[in-house]
């Protein structure tokens, strides 16, 4: 069937009026039979109701602030206690260190004290009164903790038990510090007495090297050849250290060996005269002969001493002659080594015999007037090679050569 255009254009209207209608009448019935849903009483529940669902969520808003301040102080005061128990071990492991170190110094000092209290002792046996530091005590460690001690006193360890703990005080820095100070003083002290020791075995070996030179024998470090050296000038640093004192104590050892070979030396020389400060009644040289009137040589020097008088040997060595000579009357050689060697003559009697060993001073005769003589004397030579020397250049020297020896 056909509908036209306008027949379906009405019918929607007429149904568009129908629901409009029934919308209507609907809404005011219901409006007027239904009370209404909520009241006054409902109204301010509800409002009540979303106060507290909006303090609670402030609260809670606030709560979650605070915790997360709170955490962060937390945090904060974590880390800070970190930093401090980091920082109290970095100083507890520093002053454990630094007490380490004090106490290897203090073993190191020990060992150089007994090393300086050997070289003292042979200085004091080569004629040197030498007054050495006063040595430190070891170290020892005590209970827990590391200890040290700088000084010999009643109480010379140092307990540092608060490190052992774990809890640093200012007063054990204040310690070691005080010990290290300690310690820098000994070291310094030993490493004077070692220089001035130096100089002291220097100087005397020195003197006894000049006083030698006048006698015509050379000594270690007087003038040889063997002490020809240079080179630029270096200077150690002025800090002790063990090879500022290792150099020290070589170059005192060399010295104490110089001096002991000068000394040796020395000590082989006949410095002394036979009869001390007796008189001498003609000395070496060209002199009137008393016999003849005419010029002579006296190859000695005669003392002039009772007869009877007790005759000694200036010099230690070994007898190599013992009996009547010609002019000399009894007489005695002794040997002393080196090519040198005194003679005693004009003897009331000899109190030796050849071969046999005499020491300084011991008595070899009785002073006389056999042989040559005109009167009660000792005649003295020295000879070297064989040949005689005026005793007086050995005698003369011989009395600053006894301060040295």
């Amino acid at each position: 069937m056909h509908v036209s255009r306008r027949l379906i254009v009405s019918v929607a209207i007429g149904l568009l009026l129908l629901v409009g209608i029934s919308a209507g009448g609907a809404t005011l019935y219901f409006s007027r039979e239904t009370p209404a849903v909520f009241t006054d009483a409902d109204e301010a529940v509800l409002r009540q109701a979303m106060e507290t669902v909006i303090r609670q969520r402030r609260e809670g808003e606030l709560k979650a602030k605070l915790s997360n301040a709170y955490e962060s102080k937390l945090a904060d005061l974590k880390g800070e206690m970190d930093r401090l128990a980091e920082r109290q071990q970095m100083d507890k492991s520093t002053v454990e260190q630094a007490v380490g170190r004090v106490l290897d110094r203090q073993e190191q000092l020990a060992k150089r004290q007994d090393l300086l209290a050997r070289i003292t002792d042979a200085a004091k046996r080569a004629g040197f009164d030498v007054k050495v530091p006063v040595a430190t005590p070891r170290p020892k460690k005590k209970g827990n903790g590391p200890s040290a001690s700088a000084t010999p006193v009643a109480r010379p360890q140092i307990q540092l038990a608060s490190v052992a703990g774990g809890h640093l005080k200012p007063a054990d820095v204040a310690r070691i510090a005080k010990i290290e100070t300690d310690v820098d003083a000994m070291e310094k002290a030993q490493e004077a007495t070692v220089a001035g020791l130096t100089r002291s075995v220097a100087t005397r070996a020195d003197r006894i090297a000049a006083v030698l030179k006048r006698v015509g024998r050379k000594a270690p470090g007087a003038g040889n050849d063997d002490d020809a050296v240079g080179g630029p000038f270096v200077p150690l640093p002025d800090d002790p250290s063990p090879a500022r004192f290792a150099l020290g104590v070589k170059t005192l050892s060399a010295e104490l060996d110089r001096l002991a070979a000068t000394r040796r030396i020395a000590l082989s020389l006949p410095w002394d005269a036979p009869l001390g400060n007796a008189p001498i009644s003609s000395g070496f040289g060209a002199r009137t002969d008393p016999f003849l009137g005419r010029p002579a040589m006296h190859t000695g020097v005669d003392f002039r001493a009772p007869t009877g008088y007790s005759a000694p040997a200036a010099l230690g060595g070994t007898v190599i002659s013992a009996g009547w000579d010609g002019g000399y009357g009894n007489m005695v050689d002794i040997d002393h080594g080196n090519g040198i060697v005194t003679r005693y003559g004009h003897l009331s009697a000899i109190k030796v015999k050849v071969g046999q060993k005499v020491a300084e001073g011991q008595e070899i005769g009785k002073v006389g007037s056999t042989g040559r003589s005109t009167g009660s004397h000792l005649h003295y030579e020295i000879r070297i090679n064989g040949k005689p020397i005026d005793p007086m250049t050995y005698i003369v020297p011989g009395r600053d050569m006894a301060r040295l020896l």
